[in-house]
C-alpha cells in the first residue's frame, strides 16, 4: 500500500471514529435529557422526544463543526451527515422502544405477571387487570384522549362534546393509507365497518 493511500484510509478510519464518537456521545446526552426539565412542558412523549432529538441532532453537527476546526479532512457533507444519521437513528430506536414501552398492552400484560408471577392467571383474569389498573386506573384512555387535543387532531366544542379537525382527519386518512400498505388490522382504522 502507497503512503497515499495509507494516509487516505487514516482519515476514513478517523473519520469514521469520529462520527461513532458523536453519536455515542450525543445519544447519551439525548437520554439524559429526559431526565432533565428540558423541554418537560411538552406532555406527550413522542412530541418531547422529537424537540430533544432535535436538539441534540444540531449539537452533533456543532461537535462536527468544532472537529472541522482541527481536522480540515473533515467537510461540511460531514457536519449534515451526522446531523442526519444520528436523528434518523435515534427517531427510529426512540419510536421503537420508549414509545412503545410507554403505549404497549404486551409490556404492561408482561410486566404485571412478572411481578405477580408467584401467581397463575387466566386470560379472563389478565382481562380484568388491565381494564381495572391500564385503563381505569391509569387512566389510558384519558392520558390518549388529552393527548388528542393537545395536537389538535380533536377540538372541544364548549358544551362537553369534541369534534376531529381537519389535521385529524388528515392523521386518519395517512393511518389508513399504512394500514393498507402493510396489510394491519383494519378494524383500527375502520371500526364501524367490522
Amino acid at each position: 500500500m502507497s503512503k497515499g493511500n495509507k494516509t487516505e484510509a487514516k482519515k476514513i478510519l478517523g473519520l469514521i471514529g469520529i462520527y461513532i464518537v458523536i453519536y455515542v456521545v450525543c445519544t447519551a446526552i439525548f437520554i439524559a435529557l429526559f431526565h432533565t426539565p428540558v423541554l418537560a412542558n411538552m406532555k406527550v412523549l413522542m412530541y418531547r422526544g422529537i424537540g430533544l432529538l432535535i436538539l441534540t441532532g444540531i449539537l452533533s453537527a456543532i461537535v462536527m463543526g468544532i472537529v472541522r476546526k482541527f481536522w480540515k479532512f473533515v467537510t461540511v457533507r460531514d457536519i449534515i451527515m451526522v446531523f442526519v444519521i444520528f436523528c434518523c437513528v435515534n427517531m427510529v430506536l426512540f419510536t421503537l422502544i420508549p414509545v412503545t414501552v410507554e403505549r404497549s398492552v404486551s409490556v404492561f400484560m408482561l410486566s404485571y405477571m412478572d411481578e405477580n408471577s408467584e401467581k397463575t392467571f387466566t386470560k379472563e383474569d389478565i382481562g380484568e387487570v388491565f381494564t381495572a389498573k391500564y385503563v381505569n386506573d391509569y387512566g389510558a384512555f384519558d392520558k390518549r384522549f388529552d393527548e388528542q387535543l393537545v395536537t389538535g387532531t380533536i377540538v372541544d366544542n364548549g358544551d362537553g362534546t369534541y369534534t376531529i379537525t381537519d389535521e385529524g382527519r388528515f392523521i386518519v386518512t395517512m393511518f389508513r393509507g399504512v394500514s393498507t400498505m402493510f396489510n394491519t388490522d383494519q378494524r383500527l382504522v375502520y371500526p364501524n365497518e367490522n
